[in-house]
């Protein structure tokens, strides 16, 4: 999952958020011929509310084709090949996402549900009738994030699906982040004794 456009960078100038979408826009344009999205390699899924109608148009019209073209390839290409031979990358762009932003969407869809009776009250101790609910559902919780930049903070970024989520922090930039930097995190996550809370 890479973090392309937050809710809180709404509140960056008006020519830095322009050029950001054009910037997306033109990604998107190019992700959709590159062979591996073509050929069915690499979905593409799309984080984040679209509907909003300060993402230009054409922003969202491409990021819309790139999701479902990419999706269209993975299927006819699992359709086509045996047995496990049909791996498929999942890359997600979280645009016009927050972790907080998704949690409150989520839980408002939860309380409508039970508003109108589809749900029981008991529904809101259960996490997974949220986690359903969020933007992030198609995806499983990440075992690994790597923060970029020097930074030593979540910034929001999938907040609810974070929670036992492995934290590698790294001084590069994120242009700057190559494959040894990657190396160099899987190397660190590997030496983890990971225990989801338990001992």
């Amino acid at each position: 999952t890479l973090f392309a456009f937050s809710t809180e960078n709404w509140s960056r100038p008006p020519h830095e958020i322009s050029t950001l979408f054009q910037i997306i826009q033109r990604m998107a344009t190019q992700y959709r011929q590159h062979d591996a999205v073509r050929d069915g390699k690499i979905q593409i899924q799309v984080l984040g509310d679209l509907d909003d109608d300060r993402i230009p148009e054409g922003t969202r019209r491409e990021l819309r084709q790139l999701e479902l073209e990419s999706e269209a390839n993975c299927h006819r290409r699992m359709a086509k090949e045996d047995g496990d031979n049909h791996h498929v990358l999942t890359i997600c762009l979280a645009i016009n996402y927050g972790g907080r932003a998704d949690i409150l969407q989520a839980t408002k869809q939860l309380a409508q549900s039970i508003a109108k009776g589809e749900l029981p009250m008991e529904a809101l101790n259960d996490e997974a009738e949220l986690s359903k609910r969020m933007r992030t559902s198609r995806m499983p919780d990440p075992d690994l994030i790597v923060r970029t930049g020097g930074e030593k903070r979540l910034s929001n970024f999938l907040l609810w699906d974070a929670a036992y989520a492995e934290l590698y922090f790294s001084d590069a930039l994120w242009p700057d982040f190559d494959e040894g930097a990657l190396e160099e995190a899987l190397r660190w996550y590997g030496k983890r004794k990971r225990r989801f809370g338990g001992r």
